[in-house]
């Protein structure tokens, strides 16, 4: 478990390093929640990325825009009863509770750019 753990840490630090350089200037507020372990990213225009790993492999990426119920997009893992060619991957689109194929894998050194370029079209 311990060694999971680290992993998950590090794959926080790397998602975190690659972000803030990125979009420094478009960030007002970073938590790295070593307990959980969950990396909070808070921007100037209003939404709020969650990146979250644990020891179990799974992951989720998530920008939340409001509180409205389905006012996010989301990447994960967490489950497998969506219908989807990358199952157990798949994407929550914005504004739909319903789960399309993803692209992501849980490996940051791959999902972190696939996630800056939708982070872009918020911007």
């Amino acid at each position: 478990m311990g060694e999971n753990r680290i992993l998950a840490r590090e794959k926080l630090l790397y998602a975190r390093e690659f972000l803030v350089n990125k979009f420094l200037s478009e960030i007002y507020e970073i938590i790295l929640d070593d307990d959980r372990p969950i990396l909070t990213i808070k921007f100037r225009k209003g939404f709020i990325l969650h990146i979250r790993y644990n020891d179990f492999g799974e992951y989720s990426y998530q920008i939340l825009f409001s509180q409205k119920k389905f006012d996010r997009v989301r990447y994960d893992n967490y489950d497998d009863k969506w219908d989807v060619a990358s199952k157990p991957h798949h994407l929550h689109p914005r504004n739909k509770q319903d789960a399309i194929t993803s692209p992501m894998l849980g490996k940051p050194e791959k999902d972190i750019p696939l996630l800056i370029e939708t982070i872009e079209k918020y911007l």
